[in-house]
């Protein structure tokens, strides 16, 4: 099986559809958020804070060519900036997670938001939801629609895997 690379901002289910996804192909779940915040033992917002954007753009750059030499049959849950500033086809079949910004604006808790670097507030939220939206779609080689239950986003992406 080919890589799945879930792609999508911050609230879409990236994760949560991955774990489910990783179940069923009997595939693990690399999400890379959460891979760059250990391996660098530190958050992803003291990253920033520490190192500034363009070095974590730098570890995700260096992960996806990781990813490219080394990994298959994964799900890989990317963060919501790295199919911005980087190419991730390479990783694998790219579905993008598309919800209205309504519905993930009822997921992020002030905790959440405050954990993202590059958001201070939900309009600001809001103004990168919109920029990413178009770039989503080019980066994807599927939409999925992920405002449904998890289990038929999961249905969905099954169609495409052979």
């Amino acid at each position: 099986m080919k890589n799945i690379v879930l792609i999508g901002f911050m609230g879409s289910g990236k994760t949560t559809v991955g774990t489910h996804l990783a179940r069923y192909t009997k595939s693990y779940l690399i999400d890379t958020d959460m891979l760059i915040a250990a391996q660098n033992s530190q958050s992803i917002k003291n990253i920033f804070e520490n190192y500034g954007e363009e070095y974590f753009r730098k570890l995700e750059a260096d992960f996806i060519q990781w990813v490219e030499k080394n990994i298959q049959n994964a799900i890989i849950a990317t963060g919501g900036g790295m199919p911005i500033f980087n190419p991730v086809r390479g990783m694998g079949k790219v579905f993008y997670l598309k919800i209205d910004f309504e519905k993930i604006q009822k997921r992020l808790t002030q905790t959440e938001l405050d954990s993202r670097p590059l958001l201070k507030n939900i309009s600001e939220a809001y103004e990168i939801y919109k920029n990413r939206q178009t770039l989503y779609a080019k980066s994807a080689d599927i939409i999925i629609n992920a405002d449904q239950p998890i289990d038929k986003v999961v249905s969905e992406i099954l169609k495409y895997i052979p």
